[in-house]
Formats: C-alpha cells, structure tokens, sequence
C-alpha cells in the first residue's frame, strides 16, 4: 500500500497553516524566540538521511522525538517516510513546542495527521508537550545520564539557535556541557543524544559553530562520548532562505549515532539549502577530521581539503607549542573615542588597524583616528615586531587569513603602540621564530587549512593557537634567513614555495 501524503487536500490544508504561522513571526520574533521554521524540502531530506530502510523493513515500533518541533514540519515527515516505507509500522512521536502560536498550529497538523493514519489503518500517536525542552525533568541527570537513554528510537530536529545567560536556567540544567557562553541548540543536541537508544540515529540543522567554537568543547568532549558523527552536510553559501527569513549562520545537517564505532565521516556539499539532492560524498578517516584535545571537527568538501589536513598533520607541533602566541587586538575603539587623535604627538601613540595593513606591510597612512593618546597603560604595548592577522574577512575574500610583518624598526621613534580590536597579532619567543611563522602564517597552504575549521568570518585567535604547525627549531630555521625588510616585499608564490619545502 503506498501511504504517502498524497492526499491533496490535506497537503494544502498542513501548507496553509504553516503560511499563516510564519507569516505571524516577523525577524525579530524569530531571533527572540530563537525559532526558524524548517521548509519542506529540508525536512523531506532528513528524514531520507536518517533513515536506514533496513531498519524500518525490520523494526516494526518506533518512538520518535521532535524537540522544538514549532509547527511539526519535521516530525511529520518523518512519520509519513516511516509509513511509505513499512506500512506495517507501529509509530509514536513525542514533540515539545513551548511557543503558543506554533502550539496552536501543532495540534492542527498532528490531528489532520492522525485523521489521515486512522483513514489509512496506521498504527500512530502522538503526545505534545507544551514544556520547555531542556527544563522538562531538568533534575533527570543527578543520578547519570545512562538511565535515560532508552527513550527513543528516531530523533529529529531543528533547535532553537538562541545565546543564553551562563546563569539561565537552562544552562544550569545542562552545566555538565556548558563552557563559556551558551547555546540554546548545544544544549538540546546534548540531552537528545541522551535520550536516544544506542544504536539509534538522530539527525539535526544547526550552526556550524558548534564544530570548532570555544564555547563548545565540553559539548564536543561529550558528543564523541556517546557515541560518532556519520554524516556532515554543508552548503556553499550562507545566504540561506529559511522559511521567511534569511539566515546568515552557516548551517550543516549532522548524522549521529549512539554508542556505535565509526572511523570515518561522509561529508556531503550542496549548492545552498534550497538545492538539496543526494550529491555525492566524500569520505574521511575521522582520526583527520576530528583533531587535538579540543576535538574541534574540521568540514571537509573535497579531496583537495583531505589532502590538506593530511599536510597539516603531519606537522608534530602547534601553533602555542612552537613558542607562539596569538592574541586580538587591545583597544576597542568605539569605548575610547576620546583617545583617538588625528595627528603623532610625544602625548600618544600610533594605533594600528586592519586597513593600515597592505600587501603584508604596515602603513601608517589613516587620515582620521591613526593615534591614541597614553592615557592607559592596558591599551599600550610594546614597540617590537609582530605578525598581524585581520580579524575579519568576508566569505567571498579570496583569503581568510591576511597578514602584514609588522617591521618595528621602521617605525623607532615610538617606545610603544596600540593595535585595535579588529587586528590580531602574534609575538613569539625569538626574532627568526617570528619571521618563520610570519612565512607559515602567511602561505596559501595555512590559509586553505584554516578554512577547513574557521566557522565564520573571524579568525579567531583561540583556535589559531591550537592548530598544526612545523616545530620551532623548523621555524627558526627558515626565518634566519630573512630580514624583516625582505618579508615585508616577499611574493605570495616565493612564501609558498618556502612553506612547500618544509
């Protein structure tokens, strides 16, 4: 029997409710709730993804959970990919929806869906739990998470993406995940992974961010503990379409399976959300991909970006280990406007930003705001030679990481600086070891691997300091060879070939 919604009426009458519902939620709702609705498209593609038709053919009970399910997009889908697939299927599902516009719309949804399975003899129910997610049974963990992972067999979801307070409710709820400043997705993958079933498959969209972010390494830590991530699809764009509105977070579906060995990752890339296909994929050994004690997880999108990560571990130090350090910029500069001045005086110093920054020099050539004036001393440092790096760069750049050798020598007259907040820069324990990482830093090589794990725009200095890096008896080595006045004029394809050489 074919059980898929194909009746018309139906369709059209979940399509207009979704319509109206989103219609009702401007941007700003949105981001106050931290709701997107999920289109379609998406929601039929995960379901495809998660399911393993084995497994329905063999299974004849499923308890599903959409946590955050806003309209019930997602858990539909899945319900009728169940139903097209074995017909003979006893399903459940259990939703949480703690927004009551959304509520209103899945209890809708859910009826309409529950007519059409009793319509077609289908073994299905559903519970709706107008709770919040993440509180509901926020005690469940004091006594171990391993008496409740027999919860369910399927889950799916679109998480709400919101920051919250390190001192939220949430957050203290789920603290054994929280390192910095939360998110409110974090914490629901991390409590459905809890109550998932091992061996069970859950499937989300979410940001990026939680891949490489700071914020998220016990997350991480505690991801790889319950099990593996079989399955990462990115898109090439972030101007992602996302029911009414555009998201600018850059978004992945990741595949996970509870307490089950997986060595290796199928990475899946498509043209932007609204394109989804099965495209082909790429495999990688995750011993590549998921790396260092922060098990950051580097997004792989070819063969190319394999071989690069191979390249770059290879190399036996990091970037911190080597004798360097990268750090961001001093000086915020719209809290201290009143420090600013337009011309050098023995009362200030020269500030410097990323648009002083030009073919790898450094140029002193701002007609407004150039100079700080010596009024605190926390803003101040040293005049000695440094590696600069922008903080930020759009996508479309044709490199993230942009760097200037900033040559002290040609700018003696000043005992000290300042560097704005929108500049990294590097020191180092020696001359030539600042001059080799200068080479390092600055070759095409270094800036392909990091795009493999910066997760937006910013180079973030916290994960630079962690990366791969040639030891530093290799980088002393190489920068004796240079003076800093050679540096500044060198050639990309002269950097690269130096770097290739290593």
């Amino acid at each position: 029997m074919d059980v898929a919604l194909e009746n018309v009426q139906v369709k059209n009458m979940l399509n207009k409710a979704e319509e109206k519902f989103i219609s009702t939620l401007s941007r700003q709702v949105q981001k106050q709730i931290g709701q997107f609705t999920t289109p379609q498209n998406i929601a039929n593609y995960m379901s495809d993804r998660l399911l393993e038709k084995n497994l329905c053919q063999k299974h004849s009970t499923f308890k599903i959970l959409d946590p955050g399910a806003g309209t019930g997009v997602l858990g539909i889908s899945l319900v009728q990919k169940i139903f097209s697939i074995n017909s003979d299927a006893i399903v459940q599902i259990v939703s949480y929806e703690n927004d009551n516009n959304a509520l209103k719309v899945l209890r809708h949804n859910y009826k309409l869906i529950s007519k059409w399975a009793k319509n077609n003899n289908l073994k299905f129910t559903y519970t709706i739990k107008p709770q919040n997610y993440i509180l509901d049974g926020y005690n469940l963990f004091d006594y171990g998470i391993n008496n409740h992972e027999n919860e369910y067999d399927l889950i799916i979801s679109n998480p709400p993406y919101k920051k919250l307070r390190k001192d939220s409710e949430e957050a203290a709820a789920m603290s054994f995940i929280v390192h910095g400043a939360p998110n409110l997705y974090g914490l629901f993958l991390a409590k459905s992974i809890i109550e998932l079933k091992p061996k069970s498959n859950a499937i989300f969209i979410i940001p990026r961010s939680w891949m490489s972010g700071s914020y998220f390494t016990k997350l991480r830590h505690f991801i790889f503990s319950q099990g593996n991530i079989s399955e990462i699809h990115s898109f090439k764009t972030r101007k992602n379409k996302f029911g009414n509105a555009k998201v600018l977070q850059e978004l992945v579906i990741v595949v996970f399976k509870k307490k089950s060995e997986i060595n290796q990752i199928r990475y899946f890339t498509h043209n932007s959300i609204s394109l989804l296909n099965k495209t082909n994929y790429i495999m990688a050994d995750k011993a590549n991909i998921v790396v260092g004690k922060e098990q950051r997880i580097y997004l792989v999108n070819s063969k190319k970006d394999i071989e690069t990560l191979k390249w770059a571990n290879r190399f036996s130090s990091t970037v911190e280990n080597s004798g360097l350090k990268m750090k961001t910029g001093l000086t915020v500069c719209f809290r201290n406007k009143s420090l600013l001045e337009d011309e050098g005086s023995s009362e200030n110093v020269p500030i410097i930003f990323s648009d002083n920054i030009s073919k790898h020099s450094v140029h002193l050539n701002r007609k407004k705001g150039q100079f700080l004036k010596k009024k605190r001393n926390g803003l101040l440092q040293n005049n000695q030679d440094y590696i600069f790096v922008k903080r930020f760069s759009s996508k479309e750049e044709k490199r993230r990481i942009q760097t200037a050798y900033y040559n002290s020598s040609r700018f003696s007259k000043y005992d000290q600086i300042s560097t704005d907040n929108k500049l990294n820069f590097v020191i180092a324990e020696n001359h030539n070891l600042l001059k080799g990482a200068y080479l390092f830093l600055s070759s095409t090589k270094f800036d392909e691997y990091y795009r493999l794990l910066g997760s937006n725009t910013q180079v973030n200095s916290t994960e630079i300091n962690t990366m791969k890096c040639p030891s530093k008896q290799q980088l002393i080595e190489l920068g004796q060879k240079y003076d800093a006045q050679r540096l500044e004029s060198m050639e990309q394809s002269m950097i690269d070939k130096l770097i290739s050489n290593i």
